[in-house]
């Protein structure tokens, strides 16, 4: 028999325990010893690879890994001070710490007093904290900060293996906690790296004398394969229920996207970032590239350098109430034809920590968490903190706000008293010289922009106090935000109401094709101007300085001027080749984490639903219950017995007739049969010897034992085993034809 677990002697037929275990009685470094400090020079081969070295750590150093590999992670949302901690607890747990401070301390137990009052001492200045940095609001992200104080604090005991234990199992729900704050793949992907870390450390805990670290890897392995299928199976047919993630985070976090205010440099920042904002599915077809514009926020208080929103007009409706006037008649506007079957979308919008939306010009939505306020802006009743996937109905064309009040009039007039009297001064002019009329002046400023010598660029020159002043007559070089602030401030100087929109412009489809993307370097600014009669209409002056900007996209236009859109000089051309370079990553890795975010994360209530159903058609609560009860019950079976078959003996072909002629004799008797730690050669002789008993059992049966045939079969396994047959391949002519001899002198005895 060919067994792992000892190393037999065949000429002495002695059983010797294996190298590793012998180790594991005999090794210093175990983890009780390094845990109290006492440091033992491990025998490392130096000509070993690293990963080989990482893998025969002690089990102490691999608790103290997966802390780190845990607890990493969380960076990105818990506070400074309590990675510090983190940090200089892990440390003061290093055998060698310990050691220094045992000489210090002379006796081990005033080392274990010292570390316990730092543990109480560093959980309560730990609550403290919590306290202090949340503001004493409980919410998510201050109970998973409070979940890793907890393992902190416990590591400050880490003297024996239940203690390991103990922190192993608390690892995996810190390392867990990261799903509460973000699904993302990236998050996944630390979620497994952990996981396999963490499982490490329990096998090297359960194999703390195998100094070489072999077998590791193939004990994880094997618990790796044996999960998958049980992974599958939940996943598939688990009844979905509503994530816990959902929780308000209570702490403020950096904020990314279209920002709640507008001043010239803002966008033009943002736009050389190729982060995704959103994805948009369409049911239909794609409207065209220039009619892209993704309405966010309304800006309408300008005071000479920011654009901010004007709250005190502003209505909401939600779609559970009464439609109010406002929509009843930006709605009586709109074809029959298009009522019937507007345009239906769905938009999977990355976290921003805001609560506005983003919809084209005009959005509708029937989620009841979400309102629409009378500048057609969606608001959530919360910030999107995690992916948010909303369904938008657009009603086009449609006029809004045909009649203006006079609140309204007046708050899309203001202007500040002093400051840019040259583009006062020039708007007056040109207002006077249109006859007074919204539309021919429009077209005059749109002549007078097309004749000076504006140049469309993503590293704007730095504006003072005239702003407006700056740019129109000294620069001439700006962003989306340059032309549409300067526009709206010449439509309301010759006393026309406007007023800027900022959101995103534009997109591309995704490298499948199905999937439109909308990035940050799509963020945009425009204008809308009031004319009577017609309501808000949008003008978009980038377009008068950079066409292909709207109508190509910001891709397309960054790919046609290259470095020259970045600036001038060496550094302007460092700064389009990162771009292009990252632009590729991106894309890549965007396509990869919305399949993940679609087909995993998304995978809810209806999804699965609507999976069960077609592909295994189950239309019910119970036969999902029972779809899943089954499958869990055959891949437990299947992976039962591959166990069994993995650890059941397995026979050399000369051992195996003869284990079937000692089973042969135990039934007659139990004595006579070969014991599990004697050797093959040694059973024969005892055998052989029994026959001279007058009253052996065996006699009785007429088994027709001799000592020939017993001497026949011991030659014959000799020359299988130990003989030249040995080193012939059991498929050999020859071995094959001895083996056949020594089945028949045993069916001889039987």
């Amino acid at each position: 028999m060919i067994d792992s677990k000892r190393t037999r002697n065949p000429s002495s037929n002695i059983s010797l325990p294996n190298s590793s275990a012998f180790a594991a009685v005999t090794s210093p470094a175990s983890f009780e010893n390094l845990a109290l400090g006492n440091t033992a020079n491990n025998s490392y081969n130096p000509n070993r690879k690293w990963y080989s070295k990482l893998l025969a750590l002690p089990a102490y150093y691999w608790v103290l890994l997966t802390q780190v590999i845990v607890i990493l992670p969380h960076a990105a949302h818990l506070p400074l001070w309590l990675m510090v901690f983190a940090l200089i607890t892990i440390i003061a747990q290093l055998p060698y710490i310990k050691a220094k401070f045992k000489q210090r301390f002379k006796q081990l137990r005033h080392l274990k007093r010292m570390y316990q009052s730092m543990q109480m001492l560093g959980f309560l200045l730990g609550l403290v904290g919590l306290w202090l940095t949340y503001n004493t609001s409980f919410g998510l992200d201050m109970g998973v900060a409070f979940l890793v104080l907890c393992l902190i604090s416990k590591l400050w005991e880490l003297y024996k293996r239940r203690d390991a234990y103990v922190v192993l199992n608390l690892s995996l729900f810190v390392l867990a906690a990261l799903f509460l704050m973000n699904q993302g793949l990236v998050t996944t992907l630390e979620v497994i790296i952990g996981t396999i870390v963490i499982l490490l450390a329990f096998i090297a805990l359960n194999d703390d004398g195998n100094i070489r670290g072999d077998g590791r890897l193939r004990t994880l392995g094997i618990l790796g394969v044996g999960a998958l299928p049980l992974l599958v199976v939940l996943f598939l047919f688990f009844p979905r229920l509503p994530p816990l993630w959902s929780v308000q985070l209570s702490g403020q976090q950096a904020t990314t996207g279209v920002s709640d205010s507008m001043s010239p440099g803002d966008f033009a920042n943002l736009s050389q970032s190729t982060a995704l904002a959103f994805r948009v599915e369409f049911a239909d077809e794609t409207p065209p590239q220039h009619e892209l514009y993704w309405r966010g926020l309304v800006f309408s208080d300008f005071d000479g350098v920011t654009w901010r929103p004007n709250r005190s007009t502003q209505q909401q409706w939600q779609p559970t109430k009464q439609i109010p006037v406002w929509i009843e008649q930006a709605l009586a506007t709109v074809p029959d034809e298009v009522q019937l079957a507007p345009n239906n979308y769905e938009v999977i919008l990355e976290p921003t920590q805001q609560n506005w939306l983003f919809g084209l010009d005009y959005p509708f939505t029937q989620r009841t968490d979400v309102s629409i306020t009378s500048e057609f802006t969606l608001l959530k009743d919360l910030p999107v903190t995690q992916q948010l996937r909303y369904n938008v109905l657009r009603f086009a064309p449609m006029r809004i706000d045909p009649v203006l009040d006079k609140s309204s009039r007046r708050i899309n007039l203001a202007l500040p008293n002093d400051g840019n009297p040259q583009a006062r001064a020039l708007a007056q002019q040109l207002f006077a010289q249109s006859s007074s009329d919204p539309v021919r002046y429009m077209q005059a400023l749109e002549r007078w922009i097309n004749q000076t010598e504006f140049r469309y660029t993503l590293s704007p020159p730095r504006l003072n106090d005239n702003r407006i002043d700056e740019f129109l007559f000294d620069t001439k070089a700006g962003f989306c935000e340059h032309y549409s602030s300067s526009f709206t401030f010449m439509m309301r100087a010759a006393g026309v109401p406007a007023r800027v929109v900022a959101g995103y412009q534009g997109g591309e489809l995704s490298r499948g094709g199905n999937v439109w993307e909308v990035r940050q370097m799509d963020a945009h600014a425009w204008t809308e101007v009031w004319l009577d009669g017609q309501g808000w209409v949008r003008v978009d002056p980038t377009a008068f300085v950079a066409p292909e900007r709207v109508e190509q996209g910001m891709d397309a236009l960054t790919q046609t001027q290259g470095a020259a859109l970045f600036g001038d000089g060496a550094g302007a051309q460092i700064s389009y080749q990162q771009y292009q370079m990252l632009q590729t990553l991106r894309r890549l890795s965007d396509q990869a984490s919305y399949y993940w975010q679609k087909d995993v994360v998304g995978y809810d209530q209806d999804k699965q639903a609507g999976s069960l159903l077609k592909w295994f058609n189950i239309s019910s609560f119970m036969q999902q219950i029972v779809w899943l009860t089954v499958s869990a019950i055959v891949v437990i079976s299947v992976l039962v017995l591959i166990i069994w078959q993995r650890r059941r003996k397995r026979w050399h072909p000369a051992d195996l007739p003869l284990a079937k002629l000692s089973k042969r004799i135990s039934k007659n008797d139990k004595l006579l049969a070969r014991d599990e730690s004697e050797g093959q050669l040694a059973w024969l002789d005892r055998l052989a010897d029994s026959l001279a008993a007058p009253d052996n059992i065996l006699m009785a049966d007429n088994l027709t034992f001799t000592r020939q045939h017993i001497d026949n079969i011991k030659q014959d396994y000799r020359q299988l085993r130990y003989g030249r047959l040995s080193t012939l391949d059991a498929s050999n002519a020859k071995y094959q034809r001895a083996l056949k001899q020594l089945k028949e002198n045993v069916c001889r005895l039987l």
